[in-house]
């Protein structure tokens, strides 16, 4: 304690103003940005573990965990997962990012950037951590206002084309579909944000989701094309409606007997006989999945042990005690689940998971291989 009782330790917490009124954003995710705020050095970085951040905040680990997913996918955080000697995780390095590198956005238009941007090499794949920026700081800001660049409050005469959604679920609804399917795109470290917002608030609700359900079609034809693994930017994709191009998707055949969709009974046993056997690494891809409404496809183990799992309405005091039970044991809590209304756990509640586990370690299966 410092004279006077004061408390010790930072006294600035230092993040982008625009996360203080990010729709997309809960309070937790605030929070979190502003606690690895308070420890960055001159370049944004710091290193933190998510215990010690949990311990400060008051809340479970899991919580910070899923609110740095959503920072990161919201592009507030890089993240860089460090390992010690003996293989085992150790406390990441994040960068607080604060704002793009563009000396001046506000000159930025889509024909301009498109011009000057042709296809460029894709760059990190997915499954890859892209390496930590460089020293060099990014260039300051000119002293003109901040442009007025988010096309989710733009209006007809302002942009020449159609009103967007009024309502403030709609436009979180796009804020948000826009996020995750700029943040999917390969090249979307090195593209311009603004540029893919306005192509992005110029097309119709249809066309958008036209758009996302073929861009991973367009990033694998693109990247044969020529035989060289070239992609263009987001924007341009979106602006010039490329997906267009494409031909008819191929009939994917889907075998009924293995496929599973989110939050079902084979679903939510796989998810949860992951995490009880501390396989935690499957059980992230399919929580990318199922926010994006698509299920997986399941050994015949997991199609096996339905009959152990029970439908739980969501906001009952089942489903409380399992989101409690899940903090307790530093689970990640499952994926919003939208317009579901109920969600699969292992029957009896939380006081019989200890049967569920061991029907789990009773297959000589091993868990990680058995999403197919």
């Amino acid at each position: 304690m410092a004279e006077g009782g004061a408390v010790t330790g930072p006294r600035l917490s230092i993040i982008p103003a625009r996360a203080a009124t990010d729709p997309a954003l809960k309070p937790r995710d605030l929070q979190v940005l502003c606690v690895l705020g308070r420890h960055t050095d001159d370049l944004g970085w710091c290193r933190k573990s998510q215990v010690k951040m949990a311990d400060e905040m008051g809340c479970a680990r899991s919580t910070v965990f899923e609110a740095i997913e959503r920072l990161v996918k919201a592009g507030y955080l890089e993240r860089y997962v460090q390992e010690s000697d003996n293989g085992r995780d150790s406390p990441h390095v994040y960068r607080v990012i604060l704002d793009p590198k563009h000396p001046d956005p506000a000159s930025v238009s889509v024909e301009e950037t498109e011009a000057a941007d042709p296809c460029r090499p894709v760059g990190t794949p997915a499954d890859i951590p892209a390496p930590p920026a460089g020293p060099e700081p990014a260039p300051p800001a000119g002293p003109e206002p901040a442009p007025k660049n988010d096309p989710f409050r733009t209006t007809d005469s302002e942009t020449g084309e159609r009103a967007l959604p009024r309502g403030p679920e709609d436009r979180e609804l796009g804020e948000r579909a826009f996020r995750r399917a700029f943040a999917a795109w390969p090249t979307y470290l090195d593209d311009s944000e603004p540029a893919a917002r306005l192509a992005w608030a110029r097309l119709s609700q249809p066309e958008r989701a036209a758009a996302i359900e073929r861009q991973a079609d367009y990033a694998t034809s693109a990247g044969k094309a020529g035989g060289r693994k070239t992609l263009c930017s987001f924007g341009k994709y979106l602006g010039e409606k490329r997906w267009e191009r494409l031909p008819p998707p191929e009939a994917q055949p889907v075998t009924v007997d293995d496929y599973a969709p989110p939050f079902g009974p084979v679903w939510s046993a796989f998810i949860v006989g992951s995490l009880a056997t501390g396989n935690v690494q499957p059980v992230d891809t399919l929580y990318r999945q199922a926010r994006l409404g698509r299920g997986h496809r399941f050994g015949e183990r997991w199609h096996g042990l339905k009959p152990a799992m029970e439908a739980v309405p969501v906001g009952t005091a089942m489903f409380e005690a399992w989101r409690a039970e899940f903090e307790r044991r530093g689970w990640p809590w499952l994926p919003d689940p939208g317009e579901q209304r109920v969600i699969y756990f292992p029957a009896g509640g939380p006081e019989r998971l200890s049967e569920f586990e061991a029907a789990v370690r009773s297959h000589s299966e091993p868990v990680n291989e058995a999403a197919e």
